[in-house]
């Protein structure tokens, strides 16, 4: 009798095997991004890359409401044309976000001929990367990825955190900051120990509890023990 454990479909093995994502937070700043699709989903595109500098491009005959502010506000360029291949010469990222399937394939052929990163809304497997759900406390960003297995369960998760991390932690980390250049022009050795030392304080829960001006006291207070100012 064979005594192995029966192997299933989706059992952990089989799941282990799947090439796991490289999370990574790019720069775009200076760079061009395309987005071809000009209705609610691009919006949803455009909005994720307005704050980074990059040259956005919106490749579409029609403009979303949004889309349109945007573009009066300089916000971004516009080609008021349907897609074609020429459009993603130069482009670093290229967002395919059409209504149509057929495009969008069509588009994330183009990019991988040419070596351009792309995104196809909701089709993960023509995709080179995918836009995880991000929380954001002022500096502080977390993201959340499933692998593309799932966004809507991504989504969910970041609602939870969101109602988990409070505004404090990006007030603490603009403090953490100011003191990082300073900690590391000290003497290597004691590095380690300074960061131990100013996390130690808890700024986050000084700001709850507090107060933001009793948590920047402590902090001053910290930088002159420390002979940091």
């Amino acid at each position: 009798m064979d005594s192995r454990p029966d192997v299933i479909a989706g059992s952990t093995d089989e799941q282990t095997s799947k090439e796991k994502l490289y999370p990574a937070f790019l720069s775009l700043q200076g760079k061009t991004c395309i987005v071809v699709g000009g209705g609610g989903v691009a919006a949803r595109k455009v909005r994720s890359l307005v704050s980074t500098g990059a040259i956005i491009v919106v490749i579409s005959p029609l403009l979303h409401t949004e889309l349109q502010a945007l573009l009066s506000a300089g916000s971004i360029h516009h080609i008021q044309s349907p897609y074609s291949r020429e459009h993603l010469t130069g482009a670093t990222l290229v967002f395919a976000a059409t209504n149509d399937p057929a495009i969008n394939l069509q588009i994330a052929q183009d990019a991988q001929q040419i070596g351009v990163w792309i995104n196809v809304a909701d089709n993960p497997d023509s995709s080179d990367f995918y836009v995880p759900a991000s929380i954001h406390r002022k500096d502080l960003t977390l993201a959340v990825s499933t692998d593309g297995s799932s966004p809507a369960f991504a989504r969910y998760v970041r609602e939870m955190l969101e109602h988990a991390l409070s505004e404090a932690l990006g007030q603490a980390l603009e403090m953490i900051a100011q003191a990082r250049p300073r900690i590391l022009a000290a003497p290597k050795g004691q590095q380690a120990q300074l960061w131990e030392s100013l996390l130690s304080l808890r700024l986050e829960t000084v700001i709850e509890t507090e107060g933001y001006i009793l948590a920047r006291s402590r902090f001053e207070e910290w930088l002159a023990q420390k002979r940091l100012q």
